[in-house]
């Protein structure tokens, strides 16, 4: 479903602008800098799927796909045009390789026959670079799985032969992650880290290049893609996706392709106890009718010992959540977050009234720059946000888009460098409200969501003698 979301709102935005004015993803006379070949490559591949499903303007598959092929060099590979979604893929370099992969995907996906020149040439390019062996784990995973579905079975092999001599085995599960993996430390009770975006999505296209084979995987290959899959699954956060948007589109679309190559018909069912102790909680009955649908149940006691039995023939997934609040304590944070008012001492009669908010943010971490980063800015009770005020933050270089809400204001920033970013916008009062709680600001990479800046406010509560203190997270 979620590229089908994507795809509708490219649509709404296509009929919105209208038939002389293109939106970032699409073709342009004339190149600006925001165009991604990327992005306009996942397009267009969901817009021809979509349109056995519902209506879609035969030009915009038409114009994106012309767009795409003059972007390709003689040696068959992709230019590169936009910035990097996530710069945690790929050493954070933008790869004509990796482009030309994801691109070749995207075709073949279509799908477009091998025979087509663009998804010929293309081939051709992914099949020189594949001599060299200086490819990262992500770039050979996207490689892979273009061989796999163009039907080129020693090429696939080739790829997953390396992919598996570097692969991180664990309790029976099999996954791929970045080189120099910065290492967790997380000592909380009951604790489990899940993957970071990048990993999620490699080792997805890993498991659909075991999957893709014709005529159908061996048994081997099915072995390895359910060690993939357990891996998998643990990364999936309660409400069903991953880190982000990005990882989580790839995963559910490897997921459907296992299980579309597993799935055998079974009317006996799967009887699911949860016990708590000795004693019997809940019990689930999973049939062929309600296999899709969630079940839920609460733990009455926490910490407690729960365990869970099944009985029957099929397959089920469990999946136990845990939520608590802890104190932030964070060390060697990678981005640098002040915010004040303006003025900074909050006197006279309208100051409870109409107040600026100051935000400057940089970024201290390891990368030379940040992901897309988002800057969250949760309004005090009683007060909102000047909407002119936050939608002339779209003005800056940097500022993508800004969304706004009664409680909120989200600011997108294409990328957080170490140079100090400055941005002010208003805040009224639109009805008082007494016993005031903290309000929270905080800026967290989209695809990193470890990387976050966490600051306790204390020194502004006492610049600011009218107003709560705004914990800064």
């Amino acid at each position: 479903p979620s590229p089908f979301m994507v795809l509708m709102s490219s649509l709404t935005l296509l009929d919105a602008l209208g038939p002389c004015q293109h939106p970032p993803f699409m073709p342009q006379p004339q190149e600006a800098a925001g165009v991604s070949a990327g992005l306009t490559a996942f397009t267009l591949k969901s817009m021809a799927q979509a349109k056995h499903h519902i209506f879609v303007d035969q030009n915009h598959i038409s114009d994106a796909q012309a767009w795409l092929a003059v972007r390709q060099k003689e040696n068959g590979c992709f230019r590169s045009s936009g910035t990097l979604l996530n710069n945690a893929l790929m050493g954070g370099v933008d790869d004509e390789i990796s482009l030309s992969a994801y691109t070749a995907i995207a075709l073949l996906e279509m799908p477009l026959p091998v025979t087509h020149s663009v998804v010929r040439n293309a081939l051709f390019c992914l099949e020189t670079a594949a001599e060299s062996k200086d490819i990262n784990v992500y770039t050979r995973a996207l490689m892979a799985y273009a061989f796999a579905l163009a039907g080129k079975e020693e090429k696939r092999d080739e790829m997953l032969h390396l992919l598996r001599a570097v692969a991180v085995e664990e309790d029976g599960s099999l996954h791929w992650q970045r080189p120099k993996k910065p290492e967790e430390k997380e000592d909380l009770p009951s604790y489990y880290h899940r993957a970071p975006s990048a990993e999620v999505e490699m080792t997805s296209y890993v498991l659909m290049a075991y999957l893709t084979k014709r005529p159908a995987p061996s048994e081997d290959d099915l072995k390895t893609a359910t060690q993939i899959v357990l891996w998998l699954i643990k990364q999936q956060n309660p409400t069903g996706g991953f880190s982000s948007t990005q990882d989580t589109v790839v995963a559910l679309q490897a997921f459907s392709l296992f299980g579309a190559l597993t799935f055998v018909k079974n009317n006996k069912g799967v009887q699911v106890t949860v016990n708590a102790g000795e004693n019997a909680l809940k019990q689930f009955q999973v049939e062929t009718d309600n296999r899709l649908l969630l079940q839920c149940q609460a733990m009455p006691n926490v910490p407690g010992d729960y365990s869970i039995e099944v009985a029957g023939e099929g397959c089920v997934f469990a999946q136990t959540t845990l939520k608590y609040n802890v104190q932030p304590h964070q060390k060697d944070v990678p981005f640098d977050l002040d915010v004040h008012t303006v003025p900074e001492t909050c006197t006279g009669p309208k100051a409870n009234k109409v107040f600026n908010l100051a935000i400057n943010v940089s970024y201290t971490g390891k990368r030379p720059v940040s992901n897309m980063a988002i800057v969250d800015v949760k309004m005090l009770s009683g007060y909102i946000p000047s909407k002119p005020s936050v939608r002339k933050l779209e003005n800056h270089n940097l500022v993508q888009r800004t969304e706004i809400s009664s409680s909120h204001v989200l600011i997108y920033l294409e990328k957080v460098t170490n140079v100090t970013q400055s941005y002010t916008f208003t805040i009224e009062q639109d009805m008082p409200v007494q016993g005031l709680k903290p309000a929270l600001v905080k800026i967290y990479d989209y695809y990193e969501i470890g990387e976050n800046r966490v600051w306790h406010s204390r020194t502004a509560w006492e610049l600011w003698p009218l107003f709560p203190r705004w914990w800064l997270f």
